[in-house]
């Protein structure tokens, strides 16, 4: 009789299958050159530029995880509205990092303009690149700048992913300064009105919040954002207490005890 695998070696191995199994399918319904992903994919290799069906091409650099944004941006739809906003004019992406919302956000609303906000230098060069190889100069203005309480710099650090970088935490290897505006800046160069507002900023939620006049918090229409209790202690209190007292309604999508999201809105849709 031949000796049997021990049961937690075949659920590993069936659990991996599962997660590939998955990863393929994503690929095949939102890619067109899935076929060069999945072979490099499943050998290890650095993964070509994503290239959607909707016309979108997605190019990263090292750090980048690519298949981690198409999975929370597309399949989970983390950052789509919760209201239909068919006559956006002005979208705002703090923390955009290589640009995947903005690029999404360029495609279905045709007619809007788009400020990008990306701190790592790295980082910002590839958001840089996507919106100009996606032909998108025009109507997405980048901004080389991290979001936070008060304007100066910041210390990010960044560990090899680059989407969890941040300046709450200091653990990481490499350490960088950035420039640093408040969110009374970023309306201001938004012209005083912001139809959709997303935040994804690694801790730095609440201190942008909660650095926001009245007027700011008037200017936005609906926002939403990834809260990190992780990082910044009580994030997720001191953002909903700076919403509701600004007049929007809420609502939190956990992902775990620590972090999740928060969509805010105005009016009673």
């Amino acid at each position: 009789m031949g000796h049997m695998p021990a049961l937690p070696s075949i659920l590993t191995s069936c659990a991996g299958k599962l997660y590939a199994g998955r990863a393929l399918a994503r690929m095949m319904i939102w890619l067109t050159n899935w076929r060069q992903v999945w072979s490099a994919y499943r050998s290890g290799q650095r993964l070509p530029a994503l290239r959607l069906r909707s016309g979108l091409v997605i190019r990263h650099a090292d750090g980048d995880d690519p298949l981690m944004l198409l999975n929370e941006i597309f399949v989970k739809r983390s950052y789509r509205q919760r209201r239909r906003t068919p006559q956006a004019r002005m979208l705002v992406d703090i923390g955009a990092n290589i640009g995947v919302v903005t690029l999404t956000w360029a495609n279905r609303f045709p007619q809007a303009r788009i400020h990008a906000y990306e701190p790592h230098p790295r980082t910002y060069r590839t958001l840089a690149m996507n919106v100009r190889d996606n032909a998108l100069d025009g109507r997405v203005e980048t901004f080389s700048e991290a979001v936070g309480r008060t304007a100066g710099h910041l210390a990010l650090s960044s560990p090899f992913i680059s989407a969890l970088a941040t300046a709450y935490a200091h653990t990481a290897t490499e350490a960088v300064q950035v420039p640093c505006v408040d969110a009374n800046e970023v309306a201001r160069r938004a012209g005083g009105s912001i139809d959709v507002l997303k935040i994804d900023a690694e801790g730095a939620e609440a201190d942008i919040l909660e650095s926001a006049t009245p007027a700011t918090l008037t200017a936005i229409t609906e926002l939403m954002l990834e809260y990190h209790d992780q990082l910044a202690p009580r994030a997720l209190d001191r953002c909903m207490r700076v919403l509701q007292a600004a007049g929007f309604q809420l609502r939190i999508r956990p992902a775990n005890a620590h972090q999740g999201l928060l969509y805010a809105w105005r009016g009673h849709s």
